[in-house]
């Protein structure tokens, strides 16, 4: 009797060690190649011979900010913390700017918390983000969830808002879901001016469509008039560790947060590919939209400005 009930223990011990490891740990690393992911050499070929003003330089407003366990951000990190930075991006030119990114509104961001004492949220960094985007020659996101495209679908003047959006058609067939109520009209109406392809959209600034986290995902590839170069990679990762490590978020959070779920064989090969991209060209800038202490990191060797232009 006691081998028997031993033996059953010991099955539901086996089972909660294999369906924690599948939770936590399993499935997560990055394949060991992914070619053809990402062409740079392509993006650097449209932006020579489309010429032009480049951009000047790179700034970030962050709206809010908060942490949470590494865990969530990349498999089998157990006991680490991730400082979360909710922004959005401006790319400044000599006569104009474009915006990318909606960040989140404070109801939002309240529905969001994690750690009580670490989160915040900055109330006029939120209303110069609404203000910056009506002067912006364009809007962008980098893809289609709440933490993104709150100042879009939220915007106070969403019709002085809608000539300036430039958005893909996942991108906007997800709008109706992050408003209070129903959408406005003008945003529902809109028509998508990026077509799913590889295309620039100002001097320096290349639209590279990379579903999987979402289907209107993508990433942003800038050079700047002085030549340096920055790829936004959005929320293909959410610290820059699950690019060092080749590890993508745990199933676990797919359950916790994603509805409908992100590819994960797609991000995987995704990581794959933004990690060897960054081994061959340790110039260029990666940057994710929110590991905090990486984009600290890039301010203070002067490769991004907090805070945008006036």
């Amino acid at each position: 009797m006691l081998k028997w009930l031993a033996g059953i223990a010991g099955t539901i011990v086996l089972l909660a060690l294999i369906g924690g490891w599948w939770l936590f740990v399993g499935f997560s690393q990055a394949p060991k190649a992914a070619p053809g992911v990402v062409d740079i050499d392509a993006w650097r070929a449209m932006v020579r011979e489309a010429g032009g003003v480049r951009p000047v330089e790179i700034r970030v407003l962050e709206v809010g900010s908060d942490a949470a366990p590494m865990l969530a951000a990349r498999a089998g990190a157990f006991g680490d913390r991730w400082l979360t930075s909710y922004n959005s991006v401006q790319i400044v030119f000599p006569e104009s700017t474009l915006v990318i990114g909606g960040a989140v509104d404070r109801l939002t961001s309240e529905g969001m918390l994690q750690s009580q004492g670490v989160w915040r949220f900055d109330d006029a960094a939120y209303g110069a983000l609404t203000g910056a985007m009506l002067e912006a020659s364009q809007v962008l996101i980098t893809h289609e969830h709440l933490d993104h495209v709150m100042a879009v679908a939220r915007h106070p003047d969403p019709a002085s808002l809608a000539p300036h959006l430039y958005l893909n058609a996942p991108q906007i067939a997800a709008l109706p879901q992050f408003a209070l109520g129903t959408l406005d009209p003008v945003l529902a109406g809109l028509t998508p001016r990026l077509d799913g392809s590889v295309q620039l959209v100002a001097p320096g600034v290349v639209i590279v469509p990379m579903p999987g986290h979402t289907p209107g995902s993508q990433l942003v590839f800038i050079t700047l008039e002085n030549g340096q170069e920055y790829l936004m990679v959005g929320d293909i990762v959410w610290s820059m560790t699950s690019i060092e490590q080749l590890t993508m978020r745990p199933v676990f959070t797919q359950f916790i947060v994603f509805d409908p779920n992100e590819d994960r064989d797609a991000i995987r090969t995704q990581i794959r590919a933004l990690h060897d991209l960054m081994q061959a060209e340790p110039g260029l800038v990666v940057f994710p939209s929110h590991d905090r202490v990486w984009l600290d990191e890039l301010a203070a060797k002067n490769l991004i400005t907090w805070g945008f232009a006036d």
